[in-house]
């Protein structure tokens, strides 16, 4: 008995296949962690492209229709192509009233979401003088993972660009 137990000690056959076994549910649960962090970094690089693009399309303009809004929204959410189009986008032009002394929303539109409205908080020195104004490009994309929750769950990936229209002091508009 003691003979047979000591060979069963020095038997190495089954060691690799073990070692594979145990590393195995290791190394799958980093691929797939590897795969939605990538994915979910492409998906926030795309809705930080989109947002500045769409700012400054409207910083370009001086007076925004509706069909110029509406071509907006397509070429944003072109950007955050391959993915899905759910994404919360809101352009929205910002100005300081001289009466008030306080930022308020001139216009804003929407698409998936609510425009703003009211008073709008910005970062401080964006506006400067009276009558002044900024655009406000909005994006809020919510990333449901390709795995189902299995690693990150759902993220709520959001940007805001803010940028001073070039050819006029307030984008007029629809």
């Amino acid at each position: 008995m003691i003979a047979l137990l000591q060979s069963y000690i020095r038997c190495r056959r089954g060691i690799a296949a073990m070692e594979f076994a145990l590393i195995l549910p290791l190394g799958v649960l980093l691929l797939l962690g590897i795969s939605e962090l990538g994915t979910a970094l492409l998906i926030d690089r795309k809705v930080t492209r989109a947002t500045h693009i769409g700012a400054d399309l409207v910083a370009q303009e001086t007076v925004m229709d509706a069909d110029k809004v509406a071509d907006l929204f397509t070429a944003m959410e072109a950007i955050l192509e391959p993915f899905p189009a759910n994404a919360h986008l809101r352009i929205t032009s910002v100005w300081l009233n001289p009466a008030t002394n306080a930022t308020e929303v001139d216009w804003s539109e929407a698409r998936n979401g609510a425009a703003d409205s009211g008073d709008y908080a910005l970062p401080t020195g964006l506006i400067v003088r009276d009558g002044g104004s900024v655009i406000v490009a909005h994006i809020i994309y919510g990333y449901t993972p390709v795995y189902d929750d299995f690693i990150l769950g759902n993220i709520s990936l959001e940007d805001k660009a803010y940028l001073k229209p070039r050819r006029t002091i307030k984008v007029v508009g629809p």
